[in-house]
């Protein structure tokens, strides 16, 4: 029978999804109205008087009066909320919190976030998990189990009085009363910051619990998957033993002691993808969890601006009622007063720079986020990178979105199972060329195989990658084995919230690689 519980969500996610695709099919309308609804509730703020937003009364007249900004630039905006929180200095609210984030680009920064910012990155992700209920009829039984979040701690600091913590214990304590009820586990594993810990605390929930969901920090959700099927199944079942608990480990666990997680898992229906780009993980995941569905959303902390609404569509669709949306054209990035274009001017096959106007205080603000437009019926944006982060050895100006897109072709053509992976720029002997750092689930990759179709994609993709092979201006392309996580040791020495690095120049990451073969 149909829990009462499912039975309502069911009948909320037919509301949401027909309501989001009444803005998908109006994108630019939803987008407009959210601006001057921004600009009419923040006329009277610091920045909004600064910038007369009383008088803006067009699009064009936006873009011509209000400069583009960057953390940098609010700055001194930001120091005015530290000395007093009530200034109303970008916002009309006060903050209730401030967002430490995950400092990939540099210094962890500190984000004020209001209630109605709050709010509207709630109602980005819960559009975009009502989507996923109705993308088919099991999917609402996820309900009937434990969704596994994955967080981080809500309280770190304090700011003048007012907590600074990471996004997800901050905005969890703020999710609807409904379904904190249905995800594991609290604030008390959220609050662990020792990987080891933490991971082997969320272990004990995913051995004893009927998991239907994993969300949350996705580099969490991937590590959990990595240690579950290579290294805790020993420990696990010693953990377990005398439990009712213990043959379901036995019955999961292969004679050499890993796990085959799905069937420990068979309920699992949910892989919630959030923060990094999947693809690369995708054959890994599929296989390993044959009947879960990979579902992305894409947000940070400054909102939630896009979220996976179809099955059969890849890619997400932007959110055009919760963000007014603008983007830079990927040739003008750099450039000191870039071009600047509204969503109704996007291209499809195009990359860009996204910049966002939200009501949680970011007017026209670069977040450093590089995407590419796959369609724009809906607008649907795939790759998503950091800008800035490109490895020109000899010309030929790599991106994350380059790599990225040629690791998930390899994956696809030699069926890899990739569970880590970062791709090093070196120069050896005076000769520049590029090492791949890879960690494979299943040992029957053919290596050979997996840097051919590597760089044979690269070579499509980036002219100046062929012209400098072909060259010889940049040598062979090498593939090393990672005999430990990488991103595992990016969380041990930063923090929790830490992202991959799929592209560096930083030899350090191969000091614990061994040679292939």
């Amino acid at each position: 029978m149909m829990s009462i519980m499912r039975r309502l969500v069911s009948v909320l996610a037919r509301k949401k999804f027909k309501e989001m695709e009444r803005i998908l099919s109006a994108p630019i309308e939803h987008s407009e109205k959210k601006l001057f609804e921004i600009i009419e509730s923040q006329k009277n703020t610091q920045f909004g008087m600064e910038y007369d937003f009383q008088s803006i009364c067009n699009i064009d007249e936006w873009m011509e009066r209000v400069p583009l900004s960057t953390h940098q630039s609010r700055l001194p905006y930001l120091q005015r909320i530290y000395d007093d929180p009530d200034c109303q200095a970008l916002t009309m609210e006060s903050p209730f919190a401030y967002l430490q984030t995950s400092g990939t680009t540099g210094k962890p920064k500190h984000l004020p976030v209001t209630a109605s910012g709050s709010k509207d990155t709630s109602k980005g992700s819960m559009n975009t998990l009502m989507a996923f209920m109705m993308a088919d009829n099991e999917h609402p039984k996820i309900l009937d189990g434990t969704m596994l979040i994955f967080g981080a701690p809500a309280e770190l600091d304090t700011i003048n009085g007012i907590p600074v913590g990471y996004a997800t214990g901050v905005l969890g304590r703020r999710q609807n009363k409904i379904f904190q009820r249905l995800m594991k586990p609290g604030e008390e594993i959220f609050n662990i910051t020792d990987m080891d810990d933490k991971m082997r605390a969320y272990a004990k929930i995913a051995a004893t619990e009927k998991i239907t969901a994993l969300q949350g920090i996705t580099t969490l959700s991937l590590a959990l998957m990595r240690r579950m099927q290579e290294l805790y199944g020993p420990w696990l079942l010693e953990e377990l033993k005398g439990t009712k608990h213990e043959s379901k480990i036995r019955r999961a666990m292969y004679s050499d002691g890993k796990l085959d997680v799905a069937e420990l898992w068979p309920d699992l229906k949910l892989f919630y993808a959030m923060g990094i780009d999947t693809d690369p993980y995708r054959e890994w995941i599929s296989k390993t969890l044959p009947d879960t569905m990979i579902w992305e959303v894409y947000g940070g902390s400054e909102g939630c601006f896009a979220g996976q609404m179809y099955p059969d569509k890849k890619g997400m669709q932007l959110i055009p009622h919760l963000t007014y949306f603008e983007f830079i054209p990927e040739k003008e990035c750099e450039k000191p007063n870039p071009k600047v274009i509204p969503l109704s001017e996007v291209k499809k096959g195009f990359r860009y720079e996204i910049v966002l106007t939200t009501i949680g205080g970011y007017y026209r603000y670069r977040n450093g986020d590089m995407l590419t437009i796959t369609d724009t019926q809906p607008y649907t944006i795939r790759s998503v990178g950091r800008k800035g982060r490109v490895v020109n050895l000899s010309g030929e100006k790599l991106s994350e979105a380059h790599v990225s897109n040629a690791i998930t072709y390899a994956c696809s053509r030699t069926s890899a199972e990739l569970m880590d992976y970062s791709v090093v720029g070196v120069v050896n002997n005076g000769l520049p060329q590029y090492t791949i750092a890879a960690m494979f689930r299943n040992s029957e990759v053919d290596i050979t195989e997996f840097v051919f179709a590597f760089e044979d994609h690269l070579k499509q993709t980036n002219e100046e990658f062929r012209v400098v092979r072909e060259t010889g201006a940049l040598g062979p392309t090498s593939l090393v084995r990672m005999v430990k996580s990488h991103f595992e040791d990016i969380v041990k020495s930063s923090h929790i919230q830490a992202k991959p690095i799929p592209l560096t120049t930083d030899r350090k990451i191969l000091e614990s690689c061994t040679i292939y073969g």
